[in-house]
């Protein structure tokens, strides 16, 4: 196929480019007579044209920069990606479809990643980039970022792949990671994390912290004579009662079959400890109205405070188990760590 015939296949615009192209390839033609000139731009044509066609007919989104990241090309995957006609944003800054509120960092980053691809003549990925459509919409994205040599200047070539779906399956598998399947409540290992974090605040700002451990009374029959359906229903009843009477800085978290563990923050004393455990067993005697159902329950609670009765999650955790098998032997609810001896 003759370069004129190609030139004439190309979009306006692409037409626009490889005309700068041909006139930059003349410049560095060797021969006085022009022919080698000729046989340099026709050449830079048909590669040019070749690229431009693999461009438009992919379905991944493909921008092509200079390098002061204005755009040179922007194919019809990046045109149904991003909302924008080609028309509307060549020769405009790519830093025109990140979003906002992450212009600048990413802006940073991504010329990071070119001056990187150009010394090393290598390609690089990044993720995590807020892109922005046309209407505003904001979505993450992976850019891959690509060097491409021509005489005299050097382009860039992004990939965007539309990471929505991708982030989304990662956050459900690390909340997941994190929580009760049931009851959506906070699991042992997020809990360990927040006792962690609550005994730092607690001690940089000398207050106290307070780990209640609540066992269910007589789950077990309940769960037997109603069914596990009911049982379940009870289970999440109860998490939501216990969110509810719980402040917003304390975390609920259930940490067995019908074991929960509240930890309480911003306390000053003890008596604090113990008045919020009591709150707490008052609500759960609460009836429950389950599948017309009414069903009533109590809970062995014991207490253990930071830090008079361990510095570290695993020592307050253990502690405070302790407490409610004393309260569950004597009858004594709330109990209050006891230290032996």
């Amino acid at each position: 196929m003759c370069a004129a015939r190609l030139y004439n296949q190309c979009s306006k615009n692409d037409k626009s480019m490889i005309d700068k192209e041909k006139l930059l390839a003349s410049h560095h033609g060797k021969s006085s007579t022009g022919n080698e000139d000729n046989a340099a731009a026709e050449r830079l044509i048909r590669q040019t044209g070749r690229y431009l066609r693999l461009l438009h007919i992919t379905h991944e989104a493909i921008i092509c920069v200079d390098e002061r990241c204005k755009v040179l090309i922007f194919n019809q995957g990046a045109e149904h990606l991003f909302g924008y006609h080609q028309d509307e944003i060549l020769g405009a800054s790519a830093h025109r479809l990140l979003c906002p509120k992450f212009r600048h960092t990413d802006k940073h980053r991504l010329g990071v990643l070119a001056r990187i691809a150009r010394d090393n003549h290598i390609g690089f990925n990044t993720d995590r980039i807020i892109c922005k459509r046309k209407n505003g919409e904001r979505f993450p994205a992976e850019v891959s970022l690509s060097q491409t040599a021509l005489p005299g200047r050097h382009l860039y070539t992004l990939v965007v792949r539309n990471a929505t779906e991708r982030v989304r399956a990662e956050e459900q598998l690390a909340h997941a990671a994190r929580h009760d399947e049931l009851t959506d409540l906070p699991n042992r290992t997020l809990l360990k994390d927040r006792l962690s974090a609550g005994i730092a605040r607690a001690q940089r700002y000398q207050r106290k912290l307070g780990v209640v451990f609540l066992d269910l009374d007589d789950f077990k029959p309940i769960n037997d004579h109603y069914g596990h359906e009911t049982g379940d229903c009870l289970l999440q009843a109860v998490a939501k009662r216990l969110r509810d009477t719980m402040r917003q800085s304390d975390t609920v978290a259930r940490v067995g079959g019908d074991e929960f563990i509240v930890s309480l923050e911003q306390i000053k004393t003890t008596d604090d400890a113990i008045a919020a455990a009591r709150k707490l067993d008052s609500a759960l005697r609460q009836p429950f109205s389950l599948l017309g159902k009414q069903i009533s329950i109590s809970a062995s609670i014991g207490i253990a405070v930071y830090p008079d009765h361990g510095n570290d999650p695993a020592t307050l955790l253990r502690h405070a188990d302790q407490a409610m098998y004393s309260a569950k032997a004597t009858h004594h609810n709330p109990q209050l760590f006891q230290q032996s001896g």
